[in-house]
């Protein structure tokens, strides 16, 4: 090779590597694509005070350290109350959590799930009873607007009948919850298994989920 080629060739080399490292990024960018986040809110629609706890899953360990001190997220949650909101960090790869309710007095009331996460999520963790067992269910968030009217969607324990305005609309089922119904009236335009569901603590035009059981409205939080 002579040395004019062999000049050109450094030269294609070095600028070509030149080209890579300006349209490269930094560590800091490439760490934050690869951090995503969770917001969770924990709804303990149980008889009892409890703690919400949230540590990554290890498929190793299982639930193993779930319970301890370090890992409550919300802590004494009064019964039939929603927690403040908390906000997970994790790296993408790492995208699974194991989330764990516990009564806040005793030891011997815990309940488990593991939940595999995307980014941005927004989640409520209810806490719910049927039949005298309890269990731990999490479903998105899910706001639906829409002025001048009740926007409500139930989460109940059973199979309940649902009345808006006298009129059957549908029927729940049991841990799943319903798509969005609008009530007109605050005071009586919502009834599930005969009984009437006061709304009147919230506010026309927003979102809500309800929490219901045979005895009616356990809690109401804003989505």
């Amino acid at each position: 090779m002579n040395t004019s080629n062999k000049g050109l060739r450094i030269s294609l080399l070095f600028g070509f590597a030149t080209i890579l490292s300006g349209c490269g990024e930094s560590s800091d960018e490439l760490d934050n694509k690869l951090t995503h986040e969770a917001r969770v809110s924990f709804v303990n629609s149980l008889d009892y005070m409890a703690d919400l706890h949230l540590k990554k899953r290890n498929i190793s360990t299982g639930y193993s350290g779930l319970f301890d001190n370090d890992t409550i997220i919300s802590a004494d949650v009064a019964s039939n109350t929603v927690n403040t909101t908390y906000r997970y960090s994790y790296k993408a790869i790492n995208n699974m959590i194991n989330l764990g309710v516990k009564n806040s007095i005793t030891t011997n009331q815990e309940e488990r799930i593991t939940k595999t996460l995307s980014n941005n999520d927004n989640l409520w963790v209810i806490a719910w009873k049927a039949s005298g067992e309890q269990t731990v269910s999490v479903i998105s968030k899910k706001q639906n607007n829409n002025a001048d009217v009740f926007n409500v969607r139930l989460f109940a324990n059973g199979n309940y009948t649902v009345l808006i305005d006298n009129t059957k609309t549908i029927t729940t089922e049991k841990g799943k919850v319903t798509d969005y119904l609008s009530v007109n009236s605050c005071a009586n335009g919502l009834k599930i298994d005969d009984k009437f569901i006061d709304l009147c603590t919230g506010d026309f035009g927003a979102s809500y989920l309800l929490i219901i059981d045979k005895n009616g409205k356990r809690v109401m939080a804003e989505e």
